[in-house]
């Protein structure tokens, strides 16, 4: 094996070195030497370091022409390469760790983990002790460790488990951890610089995930979930598991109802609002038990058709149908007008696990209801209701089906109530020189319920003309020969008033030279707030001495009143009002009747109020002037009269009169 020597003085030294290209030793040659230059030894000798002193070394030194020598004896030149080697150079750490593979099964709150791995020591023994780090002291408990099965020297150094070696090789160690579990995950820091392979077995089914992971693998068993995952060099291991929730086969029905009862004189009427919540698995139908006795009314809902077969009806879902739905069943029974008490029914969930809910009463006005046999049920107060339900007199709650109910009822007389009223009625009557007049009248109605207006028209009267909101309408003739005007149309808008207009005439009366003139106006089956009412006589009449039911005036009541401080106070602080107020929507109206009376004095057939009274009265009535349909010969000498509050009365002028030359 070749081997290169170097040579050089250095200090009264000469210092040569050996670079070994191999392992082999060199033979030994009798009592040979070895001759070479001081330049081809410095070569040879360039890796190693032998010192020898001068004094020895000029032993060996040889001089000619050529220069400088060096002829030692083989066995000197032997010894010096044999014993004076280079040393090996020193590696760059002092142990490598493996990876480790952590097995265990998590208990309660903790984890028992067995660990396994290789420990490759390279520091020389002579050099001292070796200390391995390993696992933080912080969340883990190093149980025992052993080495090559023997129990190891372990101690804490900076918070960190460490394991003394003092020698150097391959070695296997293992040992036992406990490290403590963040709910269902655990988090373990690893020795640095080493990888890890975790085998778990979790009792049970259990979902695996741990981000970290290079590698991760779940194997379910029949009883339990095999974990292993692989994590790269990292300084923490964490994993975490879930159980896996399964659906049970069988679907889970619960119900929530709201039910409704509507009592009226002769039935009931009950609304259910079933809201199911159907789990697990969809179902195709649900059924409901129906009460006997009973007349369904209408089924609605999420739901695709239903049928009713031997009071039990069963409603057809759509196709895997699970979560919310909502039914709407509504059905009708009949009660006697004599009893005196009421058994409440309900529908049963028949496919529900359990049906809670709640039951509201709410009756027509003339009935009164109290509980008298409450099974199942519990009064509470109204205001608990969902939203959805209804102002009730009776509310309670129930747990369970069925539940019983008896309520005790008590049945009122009810009073009659004004159903249609006339804000005002407007009427003029223009009379000619032979005794013949026309009589126009106009009634503005508010109604409610009320189909006819009744109209008594006095003696002798022919009809001439009938118009309602302003439509032509052909009148009816009643058992008591009055007249029948129909008025349900501001059932629409009842807070409207429609005008009713009414045109007759009247034959000629004889007009002696002095005498009694009396005229009758129409009277009609509702109150009349107030009646204002303009009489055109011949020039040659004159009238005195009045009496009747009509009070003579120079100009009507309303044309003197003012609007009210409120009104006008609201009108200076705002010039435009977006939503007229009901104050400012009466004073609009009566300047409306107040232009119509002057209308029918005036023989006018269009007048614009909205430049007289503003928009607001067009708000409440619709174009109120109506146009005249029978020309009314407004001459002569004009009188008026008018009165408040007419119920069910005649109306009557009457004055003495003489003919005037």
């Amino acid at each position: 094996m070749k081997r290169t020597l170097a040579l050089w003085l250095s200090g009264g030294m000469l210092c040569f070195s050996v670079l070994l290209f191999g392992e082999k030793t060199l033979p030994a040659i009798g009592e040979a030497t070895v001759t070479i230059s001081f330049d081809e030894f410095s070569q040879f000798m360039k890796n190693s370091r032998v010192v020898i002193p001068w004094e020895e070394l000029q032993k060996f030194v040889l001089i000619d022409g050529n220069g400088k020598f060096l002829r030692l004896p083989w066995e000197t030149f032997l010894k010096f390469v044999e014993e004076r080697k280079a040393p090996e150079p020193k590696p760059p750490t002092d142990y490598i760790l493996s990876s480790f593979l952590y097995t265990g099964v998590p208990q309660r709150d903790s984890f028992v983990l067995r660990f396994a791995g290789n420990l490759f020591g390279l520091k020389d023994q002579a050099d001292g002790w070796t200390t391995v780090k390993l696992w933080p002291t912080t969340g883990v408990f190093l149980a025992w460790l052993k080495i090559d099965g023997k129990p190891a020297r372990t101690i804490t150094k900076d918070g960190i488990y460490c394991l003394l070696l003092n020698e150097s090789g391959s070695f296997q160690i293992e040992g036992e951890l406990q490290v403590r579990l963040y709910g269902e995950a655990f988090r373990l820091p690893v020795p640095a610089g080493t990888s890890s392979i975790v085998k778990l077995t979790l009792p049970g089914e259990y979902n695996v995930s741990s981000p970290a992971a290079a590698r991760l693998r779940t194997e379910q068993t029949a009883s339990a979930t095999e974990v292993e995952a692989s994590f790269p060099s990292a300084t923490q291991v964490e994993i975490a598991w879930s159980p896996i929730v399964r659906e049970p086969e069988r679907p889970k029905i619960l119900a929530n109802i709201l039910l409704q009862y509507s009592l009226q004189p002769d039935l009931i009427r009950t609304t259910a609002n079933c809201r199911y919540e159907i789990l697990y698995q969809p179902v195709p139908y649900l059924r409901l038990g129906l009460p006997e006795g009973i007349r369904l009314i209408n089924v609605s809902g999420n739901l695709v058709d239903w049928k009713e077969i031997n009071s039990v009806l069963q409603v057809e879902l759509r196709p895997k149908t699970k979560g919310l739905v909502q039914i709407q069943v509504t059905y009708e029974q009949d009660i006697k007008v004599t009893d005196n008490q009421v058994t409440l029914s309900h529908p049963l969930c028949l496919d529900a696990e359990k049906t809670v809910g709640y039951a509201t009463i709410v009756c027509s006005p003339n009935l009164e209801v109290s509980p008298a046999i409450l099974e199942g049920l519990v009064l509470v107060d109204p205001r608990e209701l969902p939203d959805r339900a209804a102002p009730a007199v009776l509310a309670m709650r129930f747990s369970r089906l069925p539940f019983r109910s008896i309520l005790n009822l008590i049945r009122h007389q009810e009073v009659a109530m004004l159903d249609a009223t006339a804000d005002s009625a407007n009427a003029i009557t223009a009379m000619t020189s032979d005794g013949k007049s026309i009589t126009r009248t106009i009634f503005n109605v508010r109604n409610t319920t009320k189909q006819f207006l009744r109209v008594k028209l006095p003696e002798g009267a022919k009809l001439w003309s009938v118009y309602v909101d302003q439509q032509p309408t052909k009148p009816l003739i009643g058992a008591d020969r009055e007249i029948l005007l129909p008025v349900l149309k501001s059932l629409t808008r009842p807070e409207r008033a429609i005008p009713v207009e009414v045109i007759y005439y009247q034959a000629s009366s004889n007009i002696a030279t002095t005498g009694t003139l009396q005229i009758s106006l129409p009277a009609i089956d509702i109150p009349i707030m107030h009646f204002m009412y303009s009489l055109y006589i011949p020039e040659k009449l004159n009238l005195s001495h009045f009496s009747g039911n009509l009070e003579p005036v120079k100009d009507f009541a309303l044309l003197c009143e003012e609007p009210s401080g409120e009104i006008s106070s609201r009108q200076e602080k705002s010039s435009v009002v977006s939503q007229p107020a009901s104050g400012e929507i009466k004073e609009a109206l009566r300047k409306v009747y107040l232009a119509r009376q002057k209308e029918l004095e005036q023989n006018i057939s269009h007048i614009t109020i909205a430049k007289e009274i503003g928009d607001k009265a067009t708000l409440e009535t619709t174009a109120g002037l109506l146009p005249l349909r029978i020309y009314i010969p407004a001459t002569g000498h004009l009188l008026r009269f008018e009165k408040r509050l007419v119920v069910e009365e005649e109306l009557t002028v009457k004055a003495r009169y003489t003919l005037r030359k």
